[in-house]
């Protein structure tokens, strides 16, 4: 078969027979962009002709057996063409313009670009772009015809309504005279409001993928098939044709996917940050392959793959890293049965301080089978920026049931823990639970292990284990501090604090766990617990933190069993994460300097030999504060 249509000025001929096409099957572009895997390196997408681009961030790449594109979610800032603005304008069409893509959308908005090459600033509006509005495509240019004559722009929009996660091939067509815009081969909108020669600004970018200029970033979440930019005006017949080229994607179901990370059932957390390392975890849907794509800019740079032993829990151990540092990540898992990319949101992490920078963390306990005010106390810890949390034990109510994990915790704290890392310890809710231990990645055997932070180090325990002089971890913390105290005597005082955090307090005024104080006597705490005190005392730990008591308590520094204004370690319930409140008997023990019944968190602030502790309550008010200094030695 024999088809003939005009370009410009010109008659092309295609050849069609036995539904093969010729080579060559019209005028070659002056920019000419494939969205296809092959083509990216990184976040560079190579051009088939015209520029090459570039991103801020790698957009995900999506494969199945009839789509091969890319898609875009509201972390992408869109492609921009590598060069400067004046090269560009020595290739941008000025007598005639066609400007092609196939996109797939999965928001809409009021201003949105695909294929762009504009400012808009004000009462500035020159040059072309190819885009959409919350309801249908537009094609926006400015010539010199303009109606007010100072190079205002006709946005024409098509008149079918876009619906979201379909594939449509747009076009935009400018003749010198008039401006139309097609969509899926059918002319829907024309205009002879402009006219004359395409005006640009003396300054500008050529962008794909957003609604771009020097004021504005408005990302385009979807699809990007290609994109093509000729400076000649296309004919019906040839847009018809290039529609025929993929018809077949506008017949697939509409895909959209809202938020580009809902393939993971436990978004991305953080564990176990070192001054060189940290660790990034999370679940995917599907069984996949992960890695973590991080670099001190969103440009990233470096990149990490996850291990996992199921294709479902992923952790990714990042190496090398430079002390407090800040860092920025994205983790993206390829589905291995269809190819598809996601991809979580950016954020951001930090490295362990070193010993002489001032530094702060969190401590919420007891967060169990409430994720509405754990997430709450999540949102004011967050809101203080520490460098890390620690959590003293019961983070759900029953860790045998996999929901309370994804749901009650993860879900509820994520906008902390995808920031800032968190130790935990076991409470006696986990259960010694398997997911404990397949979610977290701690030292071996992870229910106790240690970690410095600054000037610090934290020993984490299981007080629901033997906590004897003859048992496991006493011989552990007791050796782990024999080392420490070895590593001061030959000279190394860079640790100052010793912190200690388990689940079981040792003093407690509680008014019906450690006996019914509305009837008779209490053991004022866990005696097992308690056991541990003796090395407490001989090694000078400073705090313990623990929680199991649904309320807050800090206690004087005690030391052999006594309030002591000199010595001693201050013991602390931070329990009010979530469970259900309890309170202090009405019997008032000598150890105890301040009690508050509600839902709360700790924050610990360190700066050398001073520490300032502070305490808010659900509604972020503040209700205890105390300030220590060690003497220097």
């Amino acid at each position: 078969m024999w088809m003939g249509f005009r370009w410009g000025g010109s008659y092309w001929i295609l050849l069609i027979l036995a539904g093969v096409a010729t080579a060559h099957e019209g005028p070659d572009p002056r920019a000419h962009w494939l969205c296809k895997p092959k083509y990216l390196e990184g976040a560079r997408l190579k051009s088939q002709a015209g520029p090459d681009l570039r991103a801020n961030i790698a957009p995900l790449v999506q494969n199945s057996g009839v789509v091969s594109c890319l898609r875009t979610d509201s972390d992408f800032e869109g492609f921009v063409a590598e060069g400067t603005w004046p090269e560009h304008l020595q290739w941008l069409p000025v007598d005639a313009l066609t400007v092609t893509a196939w996109v797939s959308l999965d928001e809409l908005r009021a201003d949105g670009g695909i294929v762009s090459a504009f400012e808009d600033t004000g009462s500035l509006e020159k040059g072309w772009v190819l885009g959409y509005n919350r309801q249908s495509f537009t094609f926006g240019i400015s010539t010199e015809k303009a109606d007010d004559g100072d190079g205002t722009m006709t946005y024409l929009s098509a008149t079918s309504s876009v619906e979201p996660g379909r594939w449509y091939h747009v076009v935009g067509v400018y003749d010198g005279n008039e401006q139309q815009i097609w969509v899926n081969g059918k002319l829907e909108g024309r205009s002879n409001v402009q006219g004359g020669r395409i005006l640009y600004p003396d300054r500008g970018q050529v962008v794909v993928g957003a609604y771009r200029d020097s004021n504005e970033v408005f990302p385009m979440v979807g699809r990007l098939g290609a994109a093509h930019v000729y400076d000649l005006a296309a004919k019906p017949a040839w847009v018809e044709h290039e529609f025929g080229h993929h018809r077949e994607w506008t017949e697939l179901p509409a895909e959209v996917r809202s938020n580009s990370s809902s393939a993971f059932v436990i978004e991305p957390f953080l564990q176990y940050a070192t001054k060189d390392r940290i660790s990034v975890v999370c679940e995917s849907v599907a069984v996949s392959d992960v890695r973590v794509v991080y670099g001190e800019t969103t440009a990233f740079g470096s990149e990490t793959l996850a291990s996992s032993s199921d294709g479902l829990i992923h952790t990714a151990r990042l190496e090398r890293l430079k002390p407090e540092m800040g860092y920025y990540y994205r983790v993206i898992g390829k589905d291995r049965a269809t190819g598809q990319e996601v991809a979580s949101s950016i954020r951001s992490f930090q490295t362990a301080s070193l010993a002489e920078t001032p530094f702060a963390f969190a401590v919420i306990a007891d967060t169990q089978g409430n994720p509405k005010v754990n997430g709450k106390l999540a949102q004011h810890a967050w809101g203080l920026r520490p460098n890390f949390m620690i959590v003293p034990g019961d983070l759900v109510d029953d860790g045998l049931r996999k929901e309370q994990w994804v749901k009650e915790f993860f879900e509820s704290l994520s906008p902390l823990i995808s920031r800032v890392p968190f130790y935990p310890v076991l409470g006696n809710h986990e259960r010694n639970a398997d997911h404990y231990y397949r979610y977290m990645d701690l030292p071996e055997p992870e229910y106790y292990y240690t970690f410095d932070y600054g000037n610090a180090r934290f020993f984490m325990l299981d007080s629901n284990k033997k906590m004897d002089p003859q048992s496991e971890q006493y011989l552990w913390l007791e050796d782990q501090l024999k080392r420490l105290e070895a590593e001061r005597q030959s000279g190394d005082r860079s640790i100052v604090w010793k912190f200690v955090s388990f689940h079981h307090p040792p003093y407690s005024s509680d008014e019906d766990d450690y006996g019914n104080l509305w009837k008779g006597k209490s053991t004022w705490g866990d005696q097992k617990a308690r056991l541990m005190a003796e090395l407490f005392d001989r090694y000078g730990v400073d705090v313990v933190w623990t929680g199991h008591i649904h309320s807050y308590e800090r206690t004087w520094p005690v030391f052999a069993g006594k309030p002591d204004q000199t010595r001693g370690t201050v013991y602390m319930i931070t329990g009010g994460g979530g469970g259900g409140l309890e309170q202090a008997g009405p019997i008032r023990p000598p150890f105890q300097n301040n009690v508050k019944r509600g839902h709360h968190f700790v924050y610990v602030a360190i700066h050398g030999n001073i520490l300032e502790l502070k305490a808010y309550d659900l509604e972020g008010q503040l209700f205890d504060q105390i300030e220590w200094r060690k003497k220097p030695e």
